[in-house]
């Protein structure tokens, strides 16, 4: 009876993200085009944001509950899968992907930067406090004026029929809730499962909490991809592994210190060697990924999770 609950909430979830995924790029790209800016920025921000809400709120209350491995792992291994997992599917289901220069130049440098900004104050203290938290937060506001600044950049008028603003925010929200609630459901059966066989926390939050709350990102980047809306779909996998990394840490360490139960520096590599490798896939003269480097980070989230399970 147990498992067939967890299986009803996990349908369930899933018709929750391709409908909530379907709305959600919907209304923001129509969102962008009433505001006249790129499809880019509403990826790095509005879309970026909204599919990270289950990274903030599963790690928020690790913070509260002092589970720091957790708040640590979710992140970890969350932004791993986006990079990794999302972005790859992304790139084999819309048949390679281009990117545009200024991504290649600064927002995936930014993210990159982020994360190692996070690397090396784990591996200096062992854990993330309240001024660690400042630091971070501090950036992710850097981040928010660069956004702006640049929100203009790569709008293009589309002739086609639109609905209203009201419209538009309204499917925005929509999805948003759509996502949210479908990863919060898979995260929750995935996770009593994971816990009857008694492993490590961390563990639970690099592999299954982290796969279940980047399944937003996942759902709303192929859905993207498939609408031809590649530049929302990198946006939203750069933004919300920003969003991670600098607000989602930064107010978990402000709630309380963060410290995970295991080792973590493993995953800090992965993470890592992942982002500074996406530089290298997109870096040609036409920016161009094809769908071979897509399977390419599919397989390396593959190895990622084999070895979390297997070799730790």
């Amino acid at each position: 009876m147990y498992i067939l609950i967890q299986m009803i909430l996990l349908i369930v979830a899933l018709l929750l993200l391709e409908r909530g995924s379907d709305w959600l790029v919907e209304g923001s790209s129509g969102l962008a085009r009433k505001f006249k800016v790129s499809d880019l920025f509403i990826g790095l921000t509005i879309v970026a944001f909204g599919t990270s809400a289950p990274e903030l709120a599963v790690s928020m209350i690790g913070a509260v509950q002092h589970s720091g491995g957790i708040s640590i792992g979710n992140v970890v291994g969350s932004n791993m899968a986006n990079a990794a997992l999302v972005l790859g599917s992304a790139i084999i289901i819309g048949n390679g992907m281009i990117i545009k220069k200024q991504t290649l130049q600064y927002e995936i440098p930014l993210m990159i930067l982020a994360q190692l900004i996070a690397t090396m104050m784990l591996l200096k203290d062992g854990y993330l406090d309240y001024h660690n938290g400042i630091v971070l937060l501090s950036f992710f506001i850097i981040f928010l004026v660069y956004a702006l600044s640049t929100s203009k950049n790569g709008f293009k008028e589309i002739s086609v029929k639109q609905r209203s603003l009201s419209a538009y925010s309204l499917l925005t929200v929509i999805g948003m809730i759509g996502v949210t609630v479908g990863g919060e459901l898979s995260v929750y059966s995935a996770v009593n499962l994971a816990r009857s066989f008694h492993v490590s926390e961390t563990l639970i939050a690099t592999t299954i909490v982290a796969f279940g709350t980047s399944i937003p990102e996942l759902a709303t980047s192929i859905k993207a991809a498939l609408k031809s809306k590649k530049d929302l779909a990198v946006g939203n996998v750069v933004g919300s592994n920003l969003f991670n990394i600098l607000t989602v840490l930064g107010i978990s360490s402000l709630l309380s210190p963060i410290k995970p139960d295991r080792t973590v520096k493993p995953d800090l590599i992965f993470m890592n060697v992942t982002g500074i490798l996406l530089l290298f896939l997109f870096l040609n003269r036409k920016y161009r990924a094809k769908r071979w480097k897509g399977l390419l980070l599919v397989i390396i989230y593959a190895s990622y999770i084999i070895y979390e399970i297997f070799a730790r």
